[in-house]
């Protein structure tokens, strides 16, 4: 786009050159076709700084790096059966880390924020609409802590239909600004034997003096190591012609195709045909399952289910559906499920002495790799690791580790950024020199590094099956084009 703008500056001065020779009509007709070959060539990086809820086309490479520095809002959107509309609750968490904050006279560190939310139709006329300021207060020592964050709810009534939430926070402290869309299609709540609501995951319950349950929830995209079981949390709505009803919950991890680390980028290709087709390719290891018995009254039955707690970092999903045959084809929401990630307490930074070695998959040699890990304790692991950055230089651990916190933050989604092919290339190569994406049947976003070793491109595919609306899709590796010996010379530079 920088190109762009410099050629049609040339042509326009060209005009104002002509004008006196009658030629105008000539370069405005070129000015046209410059304009038509741009819009046809699909969506480069523009680098320009805008907002990106302003263009959602925008490529995402640019779209992810143009949140770095801005305040961040994380949203589980819930929907719930109200006493006359459906209800959608908002559940709200800006992190700290995020919020620029500023020191007053009791060594407390303050800052201010705005949240507005906007709940349109799918004219794009306002259906309502809720505007928030939240004031925050901490010391430096929670400040610091991974997961130090500010929690809120706001609820809506709403008809059946699809909406557009949009939700966008301002941090008056800088003017930064950034915003979250969301398409949701509010379910109608029938008078079917039994519904039920969505699914609310509760990090801890706690009872307070007068006896009431104090719940603590926690946001699927913010879910930290776990240390104690957790639960969830729905509503069931029966019509009362149903006296007990049976309830299957369960835990699953998933695990994609894609958790699992590249040793080379080109061997990816085999993947292929999934990429074409749209499919994701996932195996599930179910980690509990569970059954209740829910005496049921007419109206709203409120339940509370403990999860395990024996589970580490990576993608799950937990489910709640009535297990009696009875009820076949006579519910409209008939089961609910929720998707998580937990992360490491340190996300995104990488503290963990096997989780740093494992990521020298990228770089270090087999046999480096197998002396590291040959270590029988964690003392003798770390030993080995330290030596061998100091060995390859210990300045470039520091950047390495930076660059995987940094695609942490730019690539995360059903795995930790790092993991991902866009996290692989970006830890190797750095930023790409130059962005290319291209709207079409199939999203693609091509990255363009020109290297000591010659040039190289990689080729990203949006999964099809992917909401429009999400920025936050997953990339897969379409195809690489260039030299293989420009990968291995920079993988060279790390050793």
């Amino acid at each position: 786009m920088l190109i762009f703008h410099k050629i049609l500056g040339i042509i326009i001065k060209e005009d104002f050159d002509k004008l006196s020779e009658g030629k105008m009509r000539l370069s405005i007709f070129g000015v046209g076709i410059l304009l038509l070959a741009v819009l046809m060539a699909g969506c480069s990086s523009s680098r320009s700084g805008l907002d990106t809820s302003e263009d959602r086309f925008r490529c995402y490479y640019d779209s992810r790096v143009h949140q770095l520095g801005r305040p961040v809002i994380f949203a589980d959107f819930l929907q719930f059966k109200g006493p006359e509309k459906p209800r959608l609750d908002l559940y709200l968490e800006v992190p700290h880390s995020h919020l620029y904050f500023a020191t007053d006279n009791q060594e407390r560190l303050e800052t201010e924020y705005v949240i507005s939310i906007s709940i349109n139709d799918e004219d794009n006329t306002i259906i309502d609409r809720k505007e928030l300021t939240r004031k925050v207060s901490t010391s430096r020592e929670e400040i610091s802590r991974y997961g130090a964050s500010d929690r809120t709810m706001q609820s809506f009534d709403l008809d059946p239909g699809t909406y557009r939430v949009v939700i966008t926070i301002l941090d008056r402290a800088v003017g930064n600004r950034s915003q979250l869309r969301e398409v949701i299609e509010i379910k109608p709540y029938k008078a079917d034997p039994v519904s039920i609501s969505d699914l609310l995951l509760i990090r801890s319950i706690k009872i307070n003096d007068d006896g009431r349950r104090i719940i603590n929830p926690m946001l699927s995209d913010r879910v930290l190591t776990l240390t104690e079981p957790f639960y969830i949390f729905s509503e069931v709505y029966s019509n009362g012609d149903i006296e007990n009803l049976t309830l299957s919950y369960g835990l699953v991890r998933k695990q994609y195709n894609n958790d699992f680390l590249i040793d080379n980028p080109f061997s990816y290709r085999v993947q292929r045909p999934y990429h074409r087709t749209g499919i994701r390719v996932e195996e599930r290891d179910t980690v509990m399952v569970g059954d209740t018995t829910l005496t049921l009254q007419d109206g709203t039955n409120r339940l509370i289910l403990p999860m395990s707690d024996d589970i580490g970092r990576g993608s799950y999903e937990v489910y709640l559906k009535p297990k009696d045959e009875k009820l076949a084809g006579r519910n409209s929401n008939p089961n609910v499920k929720t998707e998580f990630m937990i992360h490491s307490i340190d996300f995104p930074h990488m503290t963990d002495i096997d989780q740093q070695i494992k990521s020298l998959n990228y770089i270090a040699s087999s046999r480096d790799l197998d002396h590291i890990k040959e270590g029988e304790t964690r003392e003798e692991r770390r030993k080995r690791f330290n030596e061998y950055w100091q060995n390859v230089g210990g300045w470039k651990m520091s950047d390495y580790y930076e660059r995987i916190r940094l695609a942490n933050e730019l690539f995360t989604t059903n795995v930790e950024g790092w993991k991902t092919p866009m996290g692989m290339v970006f830890i190797i190569l750095g930023e790409p020199h130059m962005v290319d994406c291209r709207i079409g049947m199939e999203r693609t976003e091509t990255w363009t590094y020109y290297l000591q070793g010659g040039g190289i491109e990689f080729v990203f595919m949006r999964e099809r099956t992917a909401d429009p609306d999400d920025l936050t899709a997953h990339y897969w590796v379409s195809s690489i084009r260039g030299g293989y010996s420009a990968w291995l010379s920079a993988i060279n530079m790390w050793r």
